[in-house]
């Protein structure tokens, strides 16, 4: 199953509105649907047929029908699962992986979560006791959201499905910006849990569950909690050499399990160290010939776009030529065509990120599921796992040099750094008078987050401020003092990133190791994960993370930082565990970013979007931001060409995301499908 979505109230069930549901989540369930009513509760299930074709779609239950479970992803260790329920008598009626949640909940209850290894978003309806258990995995690979609806008080309805959009069948869900999610989004890029850009919808935190009940009165009662919590454990450190095998041997056996399928299966492929290892590990599972999947730009070879954007897609090519995989390549146009499927891909994210890169997702998706491939392995997460970003290992550097006192900095240093001819020397003063605060808990505190924002921010929380319309409400808010920092903005990025940032089982590590962790708890599950899931999904793709699979995981947060910072170089434990399977040409290659020309686009491909979505009357209309500034922002961006990049493509994209969602001003013609993203006005197909 790949879409999930259900219904508690303390009325009579409402079958028409799960209907509805089903069909705002087709796409993730091409396959067919099935769906399950009682008396107070009714959810269903849509299916992208991987395991089991012939089972039926939909929700699967237990012999006597009294435990049903609607589901999303794959538990990877079904089979062994299987056996052990088989053994204690249970009995199946499918070659499913649905069904060992069935029978496992029935053996164990909740504790059945702590079984499973895969990716999932679920929710099991225990007959007996008008009880549902709702659960996303461990690092967040599939999303899960909820709402409820209230009177007098009580929870009288809760709502959940994969994607919020289905939510908004109901009637009385409310169409709302959250304002302190507005922040997030312009500011981190993403919002984290429990909280999304819709007010009063929630989403589950990865490695999260939730419990909905009925009390004796009939009123409904949510609670939720965390079934796991990742965790710095460097009580019993091996010698490095032991732990590049342990890497290893962790990473082959993720790549072996995740390519249980009985459809085909490919790869993404960037060229890049981890996509390498991924495509390479597969390569030694399977007799047939690997199909890879690499997406860049229809550019002039040779261009200065060329040498820029389509650095992928040169190392791709080479590591497929190494590997002897069937390639295929994608490259997008750069017309204003573009434009036209910009609105479907918001649409499709529905809990908006900053991210552009949702654009090449999209395609080389698409790519895949026209050449009937439905499941792409890729190799996300690797980076925070094992600190594989230039700025990890700037910020080790940024931490030695804040350890100098203060006042030796700030009136010595820092003004001659400054003044040197090097970048490096000028970033580092920057960076140090960017984060030095009072001293004290509190100054501490703030240090973090201004450390944090200094490697990974969109635009500042001053710079965000500026742009708000000072007669809206987030205006007459950022002069309130809300926080000690007294910015309204500041006191919610703060609460953000200070949940993990200071988290007591990680509070006394280096600040590397924290940022990382950071990473790993907000912008995987919420960024990365999220363009992933939702862009794959909206062309019916399964794509599997095997580098984050959960032990892998906990084995690389064991893993001290002194082995993924070594020699100089950054994530050396893996690439030394990957050595003999990955390309010399990959492992010398620079780090380079996964971006596609995002600057020149909102010059020319997507300036018809601009003209409508930040026209002068939209943005009034809306009323958050200031329309001066953002006319001011357009004309120095595309007429003077200076670089706003990130203001203007943030500002566009949450006036597409408030006009399809909120106003409801944008309709789109149509569902997007995967044949129009490589239709020739969109792109060009290559096959190697």
């Amino acid at each position: 199953m790949c879409g999930i979505f259900g219904h508690y109230t303390t009325a009579p069930a409402n079958e028409a509105l799960i209907y509805r549901m089903a069909q705002a989540l087709a796409h993730r369930g091409p396959d067919g649907a099935s769906f399950y009513t009682t008396d107070h509760f009714s959810f269903g299930a849509g299916r992208l047929a991987i395991i089991d074709l012939a089972a039926p779609p939909g929700i699967v239950y237990n012999e006597d029908r009294m435990i049903a479970v609607s589901y999303n992803g794959e538990i990877y260790n079904y089979k062994p699962l299987r056996a052990e329920l088989e053994a204690h008598g249970h009995v199946f009626r499918t070659k499913t992986d649905t069904e060992v949640i069935v029978h496992g909940y029935e053996q164990w209850g909740d504790a059945v979560l702590d079984r499973l290894r895969g990716m999932f978003a679920l929710c099991v309806w225990d007959e007996s006791n008008q009880r549902a258990l709702l659960a996303r995995d461990r690092l967040g690979e599939k999303p899960l959201y909820y709402t409820t609806l209230a009177h007098d008080g009580q929870i009288t309805e809760v709502l959940f499905a994969s994607e919020a959009k289905a939510l908004f069948e109901h009637p009385n869900v409310p169409r709302a910006v959250s304002l302190s999610s507005l922040a997030k989004f312009m500011v981190l890029g993403y919002v984290d849990p429990s909280n999304t850009m819709f007010n009063n919808i929630f989403k589950l935190a990865p490695g999260e569950r939730m419990i909905v009940m009925r009390d004796d009165d009939g009123c409904l009662h949510v609670e939720t909690g965390m079934f796991w919590q990742p965790t710095l454990d460097f009580k019993s450190t091996p010698p490095y050499e032991m732990s590049v095998k342990q890497v290893r041997d962790a990473v082959d056996q993720a790549v072996e399990m995740q390519m249980m399928s009985d459809v085909p299966i490919g790869a993404f492929l960037s060229g890049g160290v981890d996509s390498s290892a991924v495509v390479g590990l597969m390569r030694r599972h399977t007799n047939e010939k690997v199909r890879t999947f690499t997406v860049g730009f229809d550019v002039p070879a040779g261009s200065k776009d060329d040498t820029k954007f389509n650095v992928d897609v040169r190392y791709a090519n080479e590591v497929a030529k190494i590997f002897g995989t069937q390639q295929h390549v994608i490259l997008l146009k750069q017309s204003e065509a573009l434009s036209d499927l910009l609105p479907y891909l918001i649409y499709g994210i529905d809990d908006l990120i900053a991210m552009p890169t949702i654009v090449q997702t999209a395609f080389v998706a698409a790519l895949a599921r026209t050449n009937n491939v439905p499941v792409l392995l890729n190799g996300e997460a690797s980076d925070e796992l094992f600190m594989g970003y230039n700025h990890y290992r700037a910020d080790q550097t940024l931490g030695r040099y804040l350890a100098i006192p203060a006042l030796l900095r700030a009136h010595v240093l820092d003004p001659a750094l400054a003044a040197l001819p090097i970048e490096a020397a000028r970033t580092l003063a920057r960076k140090s008078r960017a984060v030095t605060v009072n001293s004290g808990q509190q100054g501490a505190q703030i240090a973090d987050v201004r450390r944090y924002l200094e490697w990974g921010r969109v635009i500042s929380p001053a710079d965000f401020e500026k742009l708000l319309n000072s007669a809206s409400d987030y205006g007459k808010r950022r002069e309130e003092t809300q926080s000690h920092t007294g910015s309204y903005t500041q006191f919610w990025i703060e609460n953000a990133l200070n949940a993990h940032l200071q988290h007591p089982a990680i509070k006394q590590r280096p600040y590397t190791e924290r940022m990382a962790y950071t990473n790993l708890k907000l912008y995987v599950g919420e960024n990365s994960n999220m363009r992933m899931d939702k862009m794959a999904m909206a062309m019916s793709i399964e794509a599997r993370a095997p580098l984050e699979d959960y032990r892998l995981a906990e084995l690389a947060l064991s893993i001290p930082q002194a082995y993924k910072l070594r020699s100089g170089d950054f994530k050396r434990v893996f690439k030394d565990a990957m050595r003999d399977v990955i390309p010399d040409l990959v492992l010398k290659r620079p780090k380079w970013g996964f971006n596609p020309p995002t600057s020149e686009w909102l010059r020319t491909a997507f300036k018809p979007l601009i003209a409508r979505f930040l026209s002068r009357e939209y943005v009034e209309s809306v009323g958050i931001f200031d329309a001066d500034k953002v006319q001011d922002l357009i004309y120095r961006h595309i007429d003077k060409r200076e670089y706003f990049m990130w203001e203007l493509w943030t500002l566009l994209t949450f006036h597409i995301w408030h006009a399809l969602y909120i106003d409801q001003s944008f309709a789109l013609a149509g569902k997007l499908s995967a044949s129009m993203l490589v239709d020739p006005a969109y792109s060009t197909v290559q096959v190697t």
